[in-house]
């Protein structure tokens, strides 16, 4: 029998490794916070896309003062599969990036925030990542 095989690559020792970065954080007066990253479509299915007005006036209204500490917005294409089709749509997309502490309301906010753009803006859904960082400003 001929073919490809992958060499066995050992995983990294992750437990020295968070040691390691957590050392790290520390020594740059970092804290354990959360990279949260949402991703806001721009086109709707029965209506113009999203403007950069209503954009804004959704991040100036409804996530600016969930997220008051600071955010970044970047200009994004996006692609995804539709649900109800399985099409390939590629659409504009505004991507926010938060870093926030782990807070008892943190699931609350999020959800309140990607189902009012989901509904306002006709959205099948508002992608999330949630990543654990450490952070130092």
């Amino acid at each position: 029998m001929t073919g490809c095989t992958a060499a066995h690559t050992p995983l990294p020792d992750i437990t020295h490794s968070q040691g390691e970065a957590a050392s790290l954080c520390q020594a740059l007066n970092g804290h354990n916070m959360l990279s949260v990253t949402l991703m806001f479509g721009l086109s709707r299915p029965d209506a113009p896309n999203v403007t950069q007005a209503e954009s804004n006036a959704f991040l100036h209204n409804t996530v600016t003062p969930s997220f008051p500490s600071g955010l970044s917005v970047l200009e994004a294409s996006g692609q995804w599969q539709d649900r109800e089709t399985g099409r390939i749509v590629q659409e504009p997309a505004r991507l926010v990036y938060i870093i926030t502490p782990l807070t008892p309301d943190l699931a609350q906010t999020l959800n309140t925030v990607r189902g009012a753009y989901a509904k306002r803006f006709q959205q099948q859904s508002v992608g999330l990542v949630i990543k654990p960082v450490c952070s130092s400003f």
